[in-house]
């Protein structure tokens, strides 16, 4: 005789299990206590609790996390048998048998579940003119065939009615009645599901982004932050997305009912024969009463300025998209009053300062994973986040902070004091929930500046008293400076004495030390003695610990040695990664992997001069390293930056540079390119085959260079008018460049003056904290003449002419017949081929320092790159270059103008190249040439 199932109920006083996502147990167990309920966790993702019919009603009308109410029917377990299993194990290289014993089901699951179906009376609960639907869920462990189970469970409630009844209710995928199934390698359960579809479902999500979060979820996480307590007076979120965390704020907020959105027949317990619908009604629209009550206090609350909801992000179809689901939702009231801005993550600092709400609290959900594309840069997005976050709020001296990761070592990198981590599911993906009070203290190296914060000290050491009395000097000279432009990286010292060969550099509050190495007559234990006073020193000024100095001795370098790792080993290598402020962007710096830290503060003043001219703008960096003038870049509102080095692991910093600054490096422009793109390339080959065109240029190579990764040498004197001309062609006519370097005995050349307009401006990018009669750098601002490209023909002449020659160049070279260097072939060739009327350098060549022995490095090398008209080498025999492409495309800014110029070719006369024109059908008969003047195009 088969069971009544619901032979004891009473409305009274019930029994349900509710279930919700893997994770968001205690979150529904805080939810119940609101309700004043008292819940219990059954399992993963199931909470049993006692309720009335009213408290059902409540849960259907008002759960923000659970997903179904589920009220039981009955339990079965599966016969079990025990199996004999033997278990491999390798350890230490050896492998190890054992046999173990475990239960197993010993009977076919779906003919179980059909006979435990068939042990109750489903006429009792509902009838043949109603629909139903069976939906059954399975254990991982379980191996069945899932639908087949179903079928069967289906087919014993259908033979129930048949036995019965004589004829069976129909199924359908809208049912009046849903029996939910769900089985494990040890029993299965029968449930009556009274809520009908989902609970999760809103239905105010009308726009979406990739990987929107959840509604449960995210009201989870928000109970799970105490938002539900009503303490805080701002919700922020810098990354909103399509809107899902700041809406259900604020629908918590206002108690707004979930539930009430869905149709009263979409419930399961709508044909339940318990259902009160007076009940129903009644509780429904005091909920709907309390919720408008409440959704008129928020708006005076948001129009008085008493409590802030701030919603950002970086991607203007996101905001669209919040904003919709904002209308869509039960907020359209308020939404007006609800912030949303279009602004990327590394400029909402200055949107955090203007807070001054009490007491905020800052949700995200960033785009980890798939949504970043690059997951190498996650960890620093997440690092930089927290430092936005920490320092935007600092005025408000109380937040908390809740964000999402898909790694904890993601979640590691945030300022939250003792933090809480809830481990949770946001559809198929795992997800690491990390929440708590902002450490401010944790960024505080930021803040703290050790030349804003320094007084002095009254120390007498006799042995360095010196050096104690000119290092204090220094820092008090730099202090109102650092003060009033709010500097926290200078150099405080640089070999100012000469007993003290030292350089000394302020990050922050890390000292970074460089000991310059001693002359061969200095003995080793006495530099020693003195660098260790200059330590003794440091540490006694600043009263720093020993984990805050980092030491280097620096030495003079020669080609990419300055860009190697100090250590060998890797394994012995720290990887320590800090962060510097600058300018208002974060900068990673490394103390002590190699020589330089990856932030060149004597360009401090540059890198501020290229971030204020790039607002709008295309920016090329040549050159870039570590792409801190990049960051600046695109931190000043730069249309594209595109960042040229050949090395992709200094690029590779400069994309964690971006991430840090919260910087999207899969953002793109209106025409859909990529907006920061990162080339690890040879720069002069990249120079001489890309087309497009740059608004701001900066370029800042090397003194000198013979990376394996190119062929040949680059000597900053011997190739900087090749490398600034072929940059100017990439410059747009209203375009700047600047140029800069650190060769103390750099000149430049005259060309360069003579083709553009070039204003000296290392006064300018030189800071108070290095010595301007000993320049460190010299850096120039360049433009096209009267603002617009002038094209020369003879340019033309060079290009083709170069690209033979380095041809044969290279050829001579393997085959060692060529011995002197590149400049001494070029001098020479000079000489003998053009006329001297082409040549604006200086009669005298001894008084230009190309010429000058250490203009250039003699040795033997092929060199790194040369403009073209700079590394021809004329045949040494009297054959006419009939190669010349007079007629190339030439480029004013990004319109091609072809030359008007006739075919010529160039034969030498008396020593000196002539252009003769080229005619195939007539022949010159003249014993003299006709000559063409070279002129600059109009």
């Amino acid at each position: 005789m088969p069971k009544l199932p619901f032979a004891d109920f009473t409305p009274t006083a019930f029994d349900v299990v509710i279930t919700c996502a893997d994770g968001l147990e205690n979150a529904l167990l805080i939810e119940l206590d609101l309700f004043g309920l008292v819940g219990q966790i059954v399992r993963t993702g199931r909470v049993r609790v006692g309720v009335s019919l009213a408290d059902f009603y409540k849960i259907c009308l008002y759960s923000r996390v659970a997903s179904r109410v589920l009220l039981p029917i009955g339990e079965y377990y599966f016969r079990q048998k025990t199996q004999t299993v033997s278990q491999v194990r390798e350890s230490g290289g050896k492998k190890t048998t054992r046999t173990v014993e475990t239960k197993v089901i010993d009977e076919d699951v779906p003919t179980a579940l059909y006979e435990f179906a068939s042990r109750y009376d489903w006429t009792s609960i509902f009838g043949v003119d109603n629909t139903f639907a069976v939906r059954l869920s399975t254990d991982k462990r379980l191996s069945v065939n899932q639908q087949f189970a179903t079928l069967r469970i289906k087919d014993a409630i259908a033979d129930c009615f048949n036995k019965k009844l004589g004829e069976r209710p129909n199924v359908d995928k809208s049912p009046d009645f849903h029996i939910y199934a769900h089985a494990t390698v040890e029993l299965a359960e029968l449930y009556l599901d009274l809520s009908g579809t989902s609970l999760h479902r809103r239905g105010y999500r009308v726009a979406n982004t990739d990987a929107p979060l959840k509604e449960n979820l995210a009201s989870a996480l928000l109970y799970e932050c105490n938002w539900h307590k009503g303490d805080h007076t701002a919700i922020i979120d810098p990354m909103c997305g399509s809107g899902t965390l700041i809406t259900e704020a604020l629908l918590m907020k206002t108690a707004y009912p979930v539930g009430i959105d869905k149709k009263a027949s979409d419930f399961g317990f709508y044909h339940w024969q318990y259902h009160d619908d007076e009940l129903w009604q009644t509780l429904a629209g005091k909920a709907l009463d309390d919720f408008h009550a409440n959704l008129a206090s928020l708006e005076q609350s948001l129009i008085k300025g008493d409590f802030t909801a701030l919603a950002l992000d970086a991607d203007a179809h996101a905001v669209r998209a919040c904003h919709k689901n904002l209308i869509a939702s039960a907020l359209a009231p308020i939404a007006e009053y609800v912030r949303l801005e279009q602004r990327p993550l590394a400029t909402a600092k200055a949107v955090l300062s203007e807070l001054t709400t009490a007491y905020p609290l800052v949700i995200t959900n960033p785009p980890y994973g798939e949504r970043l594309g690059e997951s190498d840069f996650i960890k620093p997005l997440y690092h930089g986040l927290g430092l936005i976050v920490a320092d935007g709020l600092r005025h408000v001296g109380r937040a908390d902070m809740a964000v999402l990761a898909s790694h904890i070592e993601h979640a590691d990198t945030l300022p939250i004091a003792e933090p809480n981590t809830l481990k949770c599911h946001n559809g198929a993906l795992t997800v690491y929930f990390r929440h708590g009070a902002v450490e401010f203290a944790k960024t505080d190296r930021l803040a703290h500046q050790l030349i804003v914060d320094f007084n002095k000290k009254e120390i007498d050491n006799p042995d360095s008293q010196e050096f104690i009395n000119r290092l204090q000097k220094n820092i008090i000279n730099l202090k109102k400076h650092a003060q009033k432009n709010n500097i926290s990286n200078m150099r405080i010292y640089d070999a100012d004495l000469p007993n003290y060969n030292v350089a000394i550099d302020i990050y922050g509050d890390k000292i970074h030390v460089q000991e310059y190495a001693p002359p061969k007559q200095i003995p080793t234990d006495v530099a020693k003695a003195r660098f260790n006073l200059v330590l003794s020193a440091i540490r006694d000024i600043f009263n720093v610990h020993r984990e805050s100095i980092f030491i280097k001795t620096r030495m003079r370098q020669s080609g990419n040695d300055q860009y190697t790792k100090n250590t060998k080993d890797d394994t012995q290598r720290h990887k320590k990664m800090y962060v510097a402020h600058e300018h208002g962007a974060y900068l990673y710096v490394n103390f002590t992997d190699y020589l330089d830290t990856g932030l060149f503060i004597d360009h401090r003043n540059i890198r501020e001069m290229i971030k204020n001219a790039s607002r709008g703008k295309n920016v090329l960096n040549l050159f870039a390293y570590t792409c801190t003038a990049s960051v600046h870049s695109a931190m000043g509102g730069a249309k594209s930056v595109t960042s040229v080095d050949l090395s992709a692991n200094y690029l590779n910093w400069g994309k964690q540079n971006f991430a840090l600054n919260g910087l999207d490096l899969t953002a793109t422009t209106l025409d859909d390119t990529p907006k920061y793109q990162f080339i690890a390339t040879d720069v002069f080959d990249w120079l001489k085959n890309n087309t497009e065109q740059f608004d701001v240029i900066f370029i800042d190579p090397p003194t000198f260079s013979n990376s394996k990764k190119f062929k040949g040498t680059f000597d900053v004197q011997r190739d900087h008018v090749a490398l600034i001309s072929r940059a100017m062609n990439r410059l747009a006519p209203n375009g700047v460049l600047y140029f800069s370097n650190n060769f103390t005995k750099f000149v430049l050349d005259d060309e360069v003056k003579a083709r553009y307009d070039v204003t000296p401006i290392t006064d300018k990018t030189i800071g108070v904290d290095f010595n301007l009669k000993k320049p460190i750098h010299q850096s120039f601002k360049i433009t096209h003449k009267n603002q617009m490209m002038k094209v020369y023909e003879f340019e033309s002449v060079f290009d083709t002419i170069n690209d033979d020659w380095q041809d044969e160049i290279t050829a001579y070279n393997k085959k060692g017949e060529i011995k002197r260097s590149k400049d001494r072939v070029f001098k020479k060739s000079f000489d003998k081929s053009f006329d001297k009327s082409f040549d604006k350098k200086p009669k005298d060549k001894s008084d230009n320092p190309r010429f000058k022995k250490d203009g250039f490095r003699d040795n033997g090398k092929k060199s790194f790159d040369k403009d073209k008209s700079f590394n021809k080498k004329f045949d040494k025999s009297d054959k006419p270059f009939d190669k010349i492409q007079t007629g190339k495309d030439r480029f004013y800014g990004n319109e091609p103008v072809k030359s008007d110029k006739p075919k010529v070719r160039y034969e030498k006369i008396d020593g000196k190249l002539v252009a003769m024109p080229i005619d195939n059908t007539q022949t010159n008969e003249s014993n003299k040439p006709k000559k063409y003047t070279v002129k600059p195009k109009s």
